[in-house]
């Protein structure tokens, strides 16, 4: 018995070091400093809200989700860097979101003012030291139906197809590749 319990010993323990030196052996990818995004989805949501003015308002929120990977992880940004290099991140953003309207048969651009997307103001490697990163961001806008036609006058009362282009930004100012989103209707019937 204490043989058979021996082999067994140095056969899980043969297997361990395996396994050990296995995983010794993954190596970090290698990817590109510059960021790489994929379009993940986008979605809707549609509720109903109180107007402000004895009346209701219809709102549809829009989420968006990209996969992003980063050889350095430099993506996001925190209030006090921004301040401390003023010169440098004027005017920063880090998530950009372009809007394409669906006009007879074709995708057009629309400007909003102010444009779409914004910062992402957080680090997403808390140790922030360089490495690769990967992960999803998702960013969420409202459309209030109340307002609508105020964006630009393209845009009909009803069941308006939109679709977004993305791109984000690192701390080095490298720019991603651009992604379109999927075609969604706001405000249908």
């Amino acid at each position: 018995l204490t043989l058979r319990i021996m082999k067994w010993s140095i056969r899980i323990l043969g297997l361990l070091i395996f396994l050990g030196g296995l995983l010794a052996c993954v190596k970090e990818p290698e990817w590109s400093t510059v960021p790489a995004i994929t379009f993940k989805q986008i979605q809707k949501i549609t509720k109903t809200s109180n107007d402000g003015f004895g009346g209701k308002a219809k709102i549809d929120s829009v989420i968006m989700s990209v996969n992003f990977q980063d050889g350095d992880g430099d993506l996001g940004i925190t209030q006090a860097e921004l301040k401390a290099n003023p010169t440098k991140y004027k005017d920063f953003r880090n998530f950009e979101v372009n809007v394409m309207l669906k006009k007879n048969g074709k995708f057009v651009p629309i400007t909003f003012s102010p444009s779409l997307g914004g910062l992402m103001n957080f680090k997403f490697k808390a140790d922030q030291k360089s490495g690769p990163i990967e992960g999803t961001v998702d960013y969420s806008t409202q459309f209030v139906y109340a307002f609508y036609k105020g964006y630009s006058p393209l845009f009909t009362e009803k069941n308006d197809t939109l679709k977004f282009q993305i791109f984000i930004r690192d701390n080095a100012l490298q720019t991603s590749n651009v992604v379109e989103t999927d075609p969604i209707v706001i405000f249908q019937d």
